[in-house]
């Protein structure tokens, strides 16, 4: 009789192999904004909350990615259920320097060197997406990037407008240069209505600074940077002048253990002059600067941060010539991809729970593998 033979089963050994995986990301957060400027020039005071919700799903191979998503926004005491929700979708290429991103993509973190000087908080509550591309090489003491945000397709309703921007930073030892900087273009609608002008401004700065953050225990930042800040404001129709104003600021960061500040000042010309009906749309940065002098100063308290949760409160100061302006400021961020299972080398692992799709072929190198090792 036949000796009856069972065949030995050698277990597929998945982590080594560049397979591919299914990853997940859920990011939440929560704020409020209060800003009292009836005492400026400004003088829109305005109270904004609300919640904002992000989950993700996409498929990793190697260093390529491909997310799908969405952001549900809720402003609270508005009447609807919903009050926006807003596509993600992107391809993402990433490695130890390299970061690629291409489609309609979380802006998070992404611009965090640019100050409300250039964007303002309403767009990073109300804006969650940027549409267009960015690239980031970082290096060990530098970065760079750059990027486009396309922020209005052309329609008998909508002006074409988009951003194309560029920053870096380059250190040595304590000391940094930094760059960063940006163009927005305000097109017209097709057919052509309103004004019918097409407006461009940019604003630009390189500086120089100090950097001693974590240099003593507790000490998370500790930055100073002088910078000159040069604008480009123009309205094609051929008789407003075109503006190029110039101003020095001055940015102060600092944080010692939960309490920190963040303190910018602005002294030279007039920016963001442009007519008022077209200036909420036109200007994107900091409304303020519509002074020769303009000081900012944020004072705020961490009271929970981690990998995946980070919990804010703030008081804010702004001082525009000699009128007074404040605002306070409570923001709660919750994070659910892989950064709250760890990191390696600075980036994140992604998700804990993967599904791995392993072809034929690699599950013989699997088992080749496991053999050698015997």
């Amino acid at each position: 009789m036949a000796a009856l033979t069972v065949p030995y089963i050698y277990p597929v050994l998945t982590e080594p192999l560049h397979a591919q995986s299914f990853e997940w990301k859920a990011d939440a957060g929560g704020f409020f904004d209060n800003g009292e400027y009836s005492k400026t020039d400004f003088g829109y005071s305005q109270t904004m909350y609300g919640f904002r919700f992000s989950p993700e799903v996409g498929i990793k191979y190697k260093d390529f990615s491909l997310f799908v998503g969405t952001h549900l926004l809720t402003s609270f005491g508005s009447p609807e259920y919903l009050d926006k929700a807003y596509f993600t979708g992107y391809f993402q290429y990433e490695n130890e320097h390299h970061e690629f991103l291409f489609g309609a993509f979380p802006r998070k973190g992404l611009l965090e060197n640019y100050t409300n000087f250039y964007i303002r908080d309403t767009f990073q509550y109300f804006r969650p997406n940027m549409t267009g591309l960015f690239y980031q090489y970082t290096g060990k003491n530098q970065f760079i990037n750059l990027w486009m945000d396309w922020t209005g397709a052309q329609s008998a309703t909508t002006r074409e407008t988009f951003f194309v921007g560029l920053s870096g930073e380059q250190r040595f030892k304590w000391f940094f240069i930094s760059l960063l900087g940006y163009y927005y273009h305000y097109s017209h609608t097709r057919p052509v209505s309103g004004d019918g002008f097409v407006h461009d401004n940019g604003q630009g700065q390189i500086g120089i600074g100090i950097d001693f953050s974590e240099r003593a225990k507790h000490l998370h930042v500790m930055r100073l940077q002088a910078a000159f800040m040069l604008g480009y404001e123009c309205k094609r129709d051929h008789q407003t002048p075109v503006r190029t104003p110039m101003g020095l600021v001055v940015d102060l960061h600092a944080q010692y253990w939960r309490i920190g500040t963040r303190t910018l000042y602005y002294y030279g010309q007039e920016r963001y002059t442009a007519p008022t009906d077209v200036w909420t749309n036109t200007y994107w940065g900091n409304p303020f600067l519509k002074s020769k002098s303009y000081l900012e100063s944020q004072w705020y308290v961490e009271f929970f941060k981690n990998d995946f949760v980070e919990a804010k409160a703030a008081f804010v100061f702004h001082l525009q010539g000699t009128r007074l302006g404040t605002q306070q400021l409570v923001q709660l961020s919750v994070n659910l991809n892989g950064s709250i299972y760890g990191k390696k080398e600075g980036k994140e692992r992604g998700s804990r729970y993967r599904f791995n799709f392993i072809g034929a072929d690699q599950q013989e190198k699997a088992i080749d593998s496991f053999r050698n090792k015997k």
